[in-house]
């Protein structure tokens, strides 16, 4: 074989690889679902997944509209582990990362940012928003839509509690102190932007925190619409959690 087919023969050979490793717009997917368009996105993911079975792109965004946070969370895990390289596999570091401190594992979550900051040093999930304190972890927020809506704060009633209690709402929580007083600061901040938010204390691990909660929302893809906005318009990031 010559040198001139040899380099014909690695041409198309490289050209068939490229094509054949070519996969969805992850990006324009993502940008859907902030901007509220998870339906779509929705639709358009059992074509995705049949045909890009082990894309981790394609399973972030699986992951993404997946509203268990327990099953996203797996799903999340599954392309740190199998997919270590990939360019989604710090994102979905993150999220398994915001999971567990969401629902107050703090050791757990700790753990996940510090592989997260060991294996992938150059990610921006590891930088820190200023003037924000940490609970020996970093602060964890995310995306937004600009419509609010007021809140009642959680009124206890002893024994009749739960039946109050609406079955399935979502709020954003934007921050987590050990001072009661810089999450009033936090809470005053969007007090001035007309948010609906209030500070609700938790104990973990014989640790008081208080936690600064923005609004209150019938589904998980209005919370996550709004928390991107707040993301875009004021670079706060926040977790959607469950009420």
């Amino acid at each position: 074989m010559s040198k001139t087919q040899v380099l014909v023969h690695l041409v198309v050979v490289f050209t068939v690889n490229a094509a054949g490793q070519s996969g969805p717009d992850i990006t324009r997917y993502i940008s859907m679902i902030e901007s509220g368009q998870t339906s779509e996105v929705k639709s358009q993911l059992p074509s995705l997944l049949s045909e890009h079975p082990n894309n981790p792109g394609v399973l972030y965004l699986q992951a993404l509209v997946t509203t268990d946070g327990a099953e996203a969370v797996r799903i999340y895990q599954s392309i740190v582990d199998n997919f270590p390289r990939s360019e989604w596999a710090d994102d979905a570091l993150h999220k398994v990362y915001q999971f567990y401190y969401a629902i107050g594992l703090y050791r757990t979550a700790e753990m996940k940012l510090s592989q997260l900051k060991k294996d992938y040093p150059d990610t921006p999930h590891i930088l820190r928003e200023p003037g924000m304190e940490t609970v020996d972890l970093a602060e964890e927020k995310e995306p937004p839509p600009q419509e609010t809506r007021s809140i009642e704060p959680e009124t206890k009633t002893s024994a009749e509690s739960p039946a109050a209690e609406p079955a399935a709402t979502f709020a954003l929580q934007v921050g987590a102190y050990t001072s009661n007083e810089n999450a009033e600061k936090q809470k005053f901040f969007f007090e001035d932007l007309k948010f609906p938010v209030e500070v609700i204390n938790r104990v973990r691990d014989a640790r008081s925190l208080y936690l600064v909660m923005v609004g209150t929302y019938k589904t998980y893809e209005e919370a996550k619409a709004q928390s991107a906005e707040l993301k875009k318009a004021y670079n706060i990031d926040s977790i959607v959690v469950t009420r």
